[in-house]
């Protein structure tokens, strides 16, 4: 999918929408007159799916100008559920107005005598058949386009009215042929069909009103975009969903366990950056891992225990000046810690090594640290100024 702004898509979207009321106005008219000139049961009632269409516009018309506005502190995910809401609002009417048309042809079955339709409801369902293809077109090109769902259920219906004119065309030329029972057997066939559109539109709808995931096609090239960002390890818990026309994706990455905080972070927002720039995602929300945590069990000790924890140590060990830089690391169910300890001048390297030994010893005999690397340095060492005197 293209990236398009908010206002292109809207722009676009009210545009094919207008179009589309004119065409119906006008072959509402053409057919209700070709109807009844023609004394067509099924032309009638193709007369009346425009009509339906003009109030499914309304509500598209509607609905698509309420997505296009911007996200606001009442809305922070925007309004593009307004788009779902108007395509289900869609298959509603397509339900409804089938509804509505077989009770009028089973009214007529019951009590009146079929006529035999005549050359005006022949020509009647020819115009509507090529204009309502056209504009079935021409919409479902928009929609698809910006991916606007509710343009794309639009679009069906205009579709199914040329469908249901086809319908009729069959009937009013059998009848014509001698066959009256043709008309209204199609225009019970155009009911079925409406209907049956109608349906598939507000199951769609109400898939993404329940956060559907995405299709396997869009998760297979999210996937493939998250996994070709350097710096990703693996990942786990992808969930994804549609506000409209907008997807939204959740994931959780893992990475390098002993990098930076500020180098994972950057990682995140690559990975966000890449589904924005390439069209599979409005927004994306990134958690760093540095394992897979789906088991993850919170550690009840807290940093300020753990460095009062190791200082309370190292103050015992004689010619241990100080402590910093310690970065705590909880992998595979352990805490492990590094840190750098300052020791005097006069401590040899085969000294160093073993007050750290020892040092690592006795944190690990209370349990509250699992393993440790300490690095000592000399107190009055010119690259570390920032040693916590003990």
């Amino acid at each position: 999918m293209q990236d398009h702004s908010r206002a292109t898509r809207s722009s676009e979207a009210l545009k094919v929408t207008v179009i589309g009321s004119l065409v119906n106005i006008a072959l509402a008219a053409g057919k209700f007159t070709a109807g009844i000139l023609g004394g067509s049961m099924a032309m009638v009632a193709d007369a009346v799916h425009s009509l339906s269409d003009l109030a499914t516009d309304l509500i598209v018309y509607v609905s698509v100008s309420i997505a296009s506005q911007e996200a606001d502190e009442d809305h922070p995910y925007g309004h593009g559920r307004a788009e779902t809401i108007g395509a289900a609002a869609t298959g509603a009417a397509l339900i409804l107005v089938s509804v509505f048309i077989i009770f009028e042809v089973i009214e007529k079955l019951m009590g009146a005598r079929l006529t035999t339709p005549t050359w005006p409801a022949l020509a009647g369902a020819v115009v509507s058949i090529v204009a309502k293809e056209v504009l079935y077109r021409y919409t479902a090109d928009v929609g698809e386009k910006y991916d606007n769902k509710a343009i794309i259920a639009n679009a069906w219906h205009h579709r199914t009215d040329a469908l249901s004119s086809i319908g009729a065309l069959l009937g009013i030329g059998g009848a014509m042929m001698g066959f009256t029972i043709l008309d209204p057997i199609a225009a019970i066939f155009v009911v079925f069909m409406i209907a049956k559109v109608g349906g598939e539109i507000l199951w769609s709808s109400l898939q993404d009103l329940m956060d559907v995931s995405l299709s396997s096609e869009d998760k297979e090239e999210i996937t493939k975009i998250i996994c070709n960002t350097s710096g990703v390890v693996s990942f786990h818990e992808l969930k994804t969903r549609k506000l409209g026309g907008d997807k939204f994706v959740d994931v959780h990455i893992e990475v390098q366990p002993d990098i930076s905080v500020s180098e994972a972070h950057n990682i995140a927002e690559t990975v966000r950056f890449n589904l924005k720039g390439r069209g599979k995602a409005m927004d994306a929300l990134v958690h760093i891992d540095a394992e897979e945590d789906i088991y993850y069990k919170v550690r009840k000790i807290n940093r300020k225990e753990i460095e009062e924890h190791i200082a309370g140590h190292a103050a015992k060990i004689d010619k241990i000046t100080g402590v910093s830089g310690v970065t705590i690391h909880y992998l595979g169910g352990k805490t492990l810690v590094e840190f750098d300890v300052g020791v005097d001048e006069t401590v040899s390297i085969k000294q160093a090594r073993e007050m750290a030994s020892r040092l690592g010893d006795r944190l690990k005999q209370e349990k509250m640290i699992d393993n440790s690397l300490i690095r000592c340095r000399l107190t009055d060492d010119p690259y570390r100024d920032d040693l916590k005197q003990i």
